[in-house]
Parts: C-alpha cells; structure tokens; sequence
C-alpha cells in the first residue's frame, strides 16, 4: 500500500488550507474582499484550497481582465477561453467593478491578424460586456486596441446603474465606434472618454442622457460638436484633443475647467454661461502665432469669476502676449499659478497680469533654470511695471534649479507697492 501523497490531507483536501487557520476562520464578507484585490487566475486557483473555498471567487466584486500580448494567436485563445469560462460560472452574482483591457494588435494595425479573427475578437468582447451588464456593475473600464470594427453595444448606455464609466477604444478614425441612438444612465457621475471621434449629436445626446453626471474627461478625442449643454456637469476636462469648431459650453454648475494639450488653439472652447466656475487650469506646450484665434481671446475674458487659475508652459506665454493687452480686471481671482518656463525673460507678462488682479491672496510661480544670464540683467533694468495687489499675502516659488531665482525675486519685489513688501515669500524645489 503506498504511503499517503505528503501533499495531501486524510480528507483529500490540500495541506495548505490546514496551514491558514486564521484565514479561513474570517467571515466570508472579508475573504470575498480580499478575492477582490487578486488577479482573477489567482482568485480562481483558491478554489483548490478547501470547500469553504471552492466558489468564493464566483462572489468577488470585482473583475480586472488585461491581456495585451500582440501576434501570439495561442496565447489569445487562451486569454478569451479564460474570461469566458470565468464570467460563465460567476453567472449573476452581484458585481461592482468590471475592467478589460485588450490590446489585440498594434495602434497603426489594420485588423487584429485577419478579418475572420477580429471579427471573433469583436463577438468575444461584445458578450462579455453583455455578462458584465448583467451583474448591474457600478464601474465599468474598457480600453481596447486593434479592434477596427469595434461598435459598442447598445446596452452599455442604458444600464441604470453605471455609476463610472471610462472608454480609451483607440480608434477615433472610425465615427461609428461609438453611437448610441438613445443614452440612459440615470445614475452616471463620471465619464472619461480616450481615443474616439465624438460627433454633434452624440455628445449631445450622451449629455442629455445622464442627469447626473458630474465629471466630464475627454482625452485625444476629435471633437465634431459645436455645443455642449448640461445642467449638472461640474468638472471638465480636455486633454489633446483636436477640435473642428468653436464649442460653446452651457453649463450652469460648471466649477473646473482642465485644458492641456500639445498645442494651443486645438481646444477652440466658448464660456456662454458657466457662473459657478471658479477653478481653470490652462496648459500649452509648444505655440506658434497662427494657432490663436479670438477663441482663445474670448475665452480667458471669461474668467471673470474664477478664484484659482494655473498658467503653464510656453504656448500660455504666446497666448498671453496676445491676451493681455485687453485682459479683464479679474476681480474674484485669490490663487494664481504660473510658468513652467523661464519667467525671467518674460517676467513684464507676470507683472502686467497681476495689474488685472487687484484681490489676488497667493502667487505661486514656477521657474525653469534661466540660460542666458545677460538676458536677466537687461530685464532686471528695464521690467518696471509696478502691480497693486492689496491682499497678497504669499508669495511662492518653485524651482528646479537655483539659477535665476534671486533675480526673479528682486524684480517682483521691486514691482510691489509699499502695502505688499511684507508679504510672506516660500520657496521650495522640484
């Protein structure tokens, strides 16, 4: 008779479970909840560990699938084999959270290996999406590439209880990717949007379909739309996005505003009525003078009741040379942040701006190390633009390299009326 496998108990269940006692002796809210922060392989291997163990990864609340393998056919097979078998045997159970990330192919592929494949891929993914809606998740994350043909399915925009919903589809060549007819998600609050062409009625209709949303992100998108109207959104974001037209924003509980991009006068955006928006961050890193236009003019002119503004990079500088001349009093503004670029060769920009804001309580500027020493010199005798700012009270520097720093200082000291010289200066580096 051959001895007992050593790996193995008398009741035929692994000796590992006998070596966690403490852990099986948690609730099975509390496992369920560490399951949750696993891989789903490995919250799958657990069921070998005991019965108590055996379907406890069927209960998990969350689902994070990422497969991004290029070119490796068997290894795709085995990917969706193992989502498909996982999502069937989960069956129903409740689910918070469902995230996919397929990366099929490369972003400047055709197709994902051939027509007949990719138009598997596209089936495999559209019924999982479709096993996910069913577990009414509250935040659902998709990101897929190589996928030309992908169209989402109808369901993913009337499933009333999204909560969170983000989509990078890395084909925003194909305007038919997304295009629902009809949105209801009554209970959206978040929706990011990467990689997509969103068109006029679309975005509109997405807009209209979720009551609640509060955060708007679009990133690397096409925008095609010349309005954008919500009555609830609060906080907007865009980021590298080119647009074909003026967007004229409505939105009455607007708070923050978030523009960055490669370039300025990409994000041709129109303020028509956003009287709650008090917080705006502006980011342009390369300019040239043709790119502006009176957008961006009409745009910063709107700003009348924001109370923190953050200017950086060198396509703001160009915008402001162009700007200021007619820039607003800027009442309301309490918080200024601006550079990330040499602010002692432009320093006069610096100082003309804060002519227009009279209640300013901080300014924090960002300094890049200066390259030409000379150059500061001669601003140092010829930048006089004195600037009134009755409530400064700080002032903060930030810094990557000491160079420059006591010359941007003496300059802004010498600019202030006698009222701001005792005025706290900070400084820190990065």
């Amino acid at each position: 008779m051959e001895p007992p496998n050593k790996h193995t108990t008398s009741n035929d269940e692994p000796a590992m479970s006998h070596s966690l006692p403490e852990l099986s002796a948690l609730p099975e809210p509390v496992l369920i909840h560490i399951l949750s922060f696993m891989d789903p392989k490995e919250a799958v291997q657990t069921c070998i560990l005991s019965k108590q163990w055996r379907n406890l990864w069927t209960l998990t609340p969350s689902l994070n699938f990422e497969f991004k393998r290029v070119g490796v056919r068997r290894t795709t097979a085995a990917f969706v084999h193992f989502v498909a078998n996982m999502l069937y045997f989960r069956g129903a159970s409740k689910l918070d959270t469902f995230r996919l990330r397929w990366h099929a192919g490369s972003q400047h592929q055709v197709s994902c290996y051939s027509d007949v494949i990719c138009e598997i891929h596209v089936s495999n993914a559209s019924s999982w999406i479709f096993s996910a809606l069913r577990c009414k998740p509250r935040v659902i994350s998709l990101d897929f590439l190589g996928f030309t043909n992908l169209k989402l399915p109808h369901a993913l925009f009337t499933c009333t209880s999204l909560e969170q919903l983000e989509l990078k589809l890395s084909n925003r060549y194909n305007e038919e990717t997304i295009g629902p007819k009809y949105v209801n998600l009554p209970n959206l609050k978040k929706l990011k949007l990467s990689v997509l062409t969103l068109k006029d009625p679309v975005m509109q209709e997405i807009l209209w379909g979720c009551p609640l949303l509060e955060e708007l992100s679009l990133s690397e998108c096409i925008l095609k739309f010349n309005k954008m109207k919500s009555g609830c959104l609060r906080h907007l974001t865009i980021k590298s996005c080119p647009g074909y037209g003026v967007a004229e924003i409505f939105m009455p509980s607007l708070i923050s505003v978030h523009l960055e991009d490669s370039c300025p006068g990409r994000n041709k955006l129109s303020l028509k009525n956003t009287p709650s928006l008090v917080k705006v961050f502006i980011s342009y890193e390369y300019f040239h003078e043709h790119f502006f236009s009176s957008t961006e003019v009409e745009f910063f002119n709107s700003l009348t009741t924001v109370t923190d503004l953050e200017l950086y990079d060198t396509g703001v500088k160009a915008l402001l040379e162009k700007i200021i001349p007619n820039c607003p009093v800027l009442d309301n503004l309490k918080r200024l942040t601006f550079g990330k670029w040499l602010i002692n060769e432009k320093l006069d920009l610096l100082c003309q701006l804060l002519q227009h804001t009279p209640n300013l309580e901080k300014l924090t500027v960002v300094h890049k190390k200066p390259t030409n020493p000379g150059r500061i010199e001669k601003k140092r005798a010829t930048g006089q633009i004195p600037f009134k700012c009755k409530q400064l009270k700080a002032i903060e520097i930030k810094y990557s390299d000491p160079s420059g720093v006591h010359e941007l200082v003496d300059i802004l000291v010498r600019n202030t009326s006698h009222r701001e010289k005792s005025v706290r200066i900070d400084f820190s580096r990065f």
